[in-house]
């Protein structure tokens, strides 16, 4: 089943013998950077903060014998200290209760290049607090003991150098081990046959490579909740603890998973929600016929709710004497207290000119032009290394301006 959460009951232990309790999270992207959102972006990046302790607060709570972080706990592999001293602070608290995280790094906090330094998680791990399974090629192993059991976590972090829709550890001729006698992985890829957005595209793994004596795959990279059957085990994704952007503005709740892994019998998994700021997109088109655009725009847009990040797609073809009476700064002024923030994408209105003076050119959406002009930089680079910091340019270019829903 995918995107839905799923029932949970506790296991009694005389029947079902040792139960291995598991959180598992995943994309908390702690301190994005979100310069688009000016002076809110601090208040926003302090919402990413309130899920994840959220996380946190419910792990104290229960005390899992696992704290499993599946990828991209940060947003980037520079965070600012304050955010570090926090994820440390947490840890350490779990560490105190009997809690042992284990992380892998995501696409995000993972180094693309000697030049990016190393992972930020290299820090928690030297705090002593929690356990990185750094290796992108071959599946590290963190053995856990609970009452007599060896739960063994094998994890692998994100390889950058893996082309998308490859298989990783068929790509690195590497695979999972089987060395305990409960085996949990840890991974932050795509999984063949969840459904992922294009631009979530990553290197995929398939049920095929979950081999026989695994009872749980806790996986990363898909913000959207999702649980696959796989038989003796299960897969399942949390989702993101926090909406990144618009492409996350119709999923439901955001949150993480609470698991119980009984001995010889199937995981049980309960979703558990954490607080998410609303996002949302309002399409409006400005007739030819409006005689002043802003407050056409204003007169369709939904009750005031300071809570909400607000996307307004701004559409029309306009008289030039129409166009001329519309103003995007006067739009924002009368918004500001509104909604938490509005983003603007007014591209699509355009003023209408006879056919005489109608220019026979083909509008190119925002992701075609970058494409168009990175790609033109790529053909005249005269150096190597050049070429491969433009065409990684090109990549993450064109990733984040579908993130914000471009075209």
């Amino acid at each position: 089943m995918f995107g839905a959460s799923v029932s949970f009951k506790s296991f009694r232990s005389s029947r079902w013998g040792v139960v291995v309790k598991v959180l598992h999270t995943a994309d908390n992207h702690l301190d994005p950077k979100l310069s688009y959102l000016g002076a809110k972006a601090m208040e926003r990046r302090e919402d990413f903060l309130r899920a994840f302790r959220r996380v946190v607060e419910f792990a104290l709570e229960r005390k899992p014998h696992l704290f499993l972080v599946a990828g991209d706990l940060f947003d980037s592999v520079n965070p600012r200290n304050p955010v570090r001293t926090q994820v440390i602070r947490a840890f350490r608290r779990l560490h105190s209760e009997g809690v042992r995280v284990v992380v892998v790094a995501g696409n995000h906090d993972m180094p693309r290049s000697a030049e990016e330094g190393m992972s930020p998680l290299h820090e928690l791990e030297a705090s002593g607090y929690a356990r990185f399974l750094s290796s992108p090629e071959r599946p590290e192993v963190e053995h856990v003991r609970v009452e007599g059991l060896d739960v063994a976590v094998a994890g692998l972090s994100f390889n950058p150098a893996v082309p998308e829709g490859e298989n990783p550890l068929r790509y690195a001729r590497s695979r999972l081990p089987v060395e305990g006698d409960v085996n949990i992985a840890l991974l932050h890829y795509n999984f063949v046959g969840v459904e992922a957005p294009p631009a979530w595209r990553a290197p995929a793994i398939s049920r095929e490579d979950v081999p026989r004596g695994y009872s749980y795959v806790a996986l990363g990279h898909v913000h959207s909740r999702a649980v696959v059957d796989l038989g003796e085990a299960v897969a399942a994704y949390p989702g993101s603890t926090e909406r990144r952007s618009f492409l996350e503005e119709g999923d439901g709740a955001k949150g993480f998973l609470w698991v119980e892994v009984p001995q010889g019998g199937k995981p049980r998994i309960e979703f558990v929600e954490t607080p998410s700021r609303p996002m949302r997109t309002v399409s409006v088109e400005v007739p030819p016929t409006a005689e002043d655009p802003v407050e056409h725009v204003l007169s369709s847009l939904p009750p005031p709710q300071p809570d909400l990040l607000l996307r307004l797609v701004i559409t029309g073809l306009l008289p030039l004497q129409k166009v001329t009476r519309y103003s995007r700064a006067e739009l924002l002024k009368h918004l500001e207290k509104r909604f938490f923030h509005v983003v603007v994408d007014d591209s699509g209105l355009r003023c209408s000119l006879d056919s005489a003076q109608q220019p026979r050119v083909r509008a190119k959406s925002p992701i075609e032009a970058f494409k168009e002009e990175v790609a033109a930089r790529i053909a005249s680079a005269l150096l190597e290394e050049d070429r491969r910091v433009l065409e990684r340019a090109l990549e993450l270019g064109v990733r984040a301006l579908e993130e914000v829903g471009a075209w």
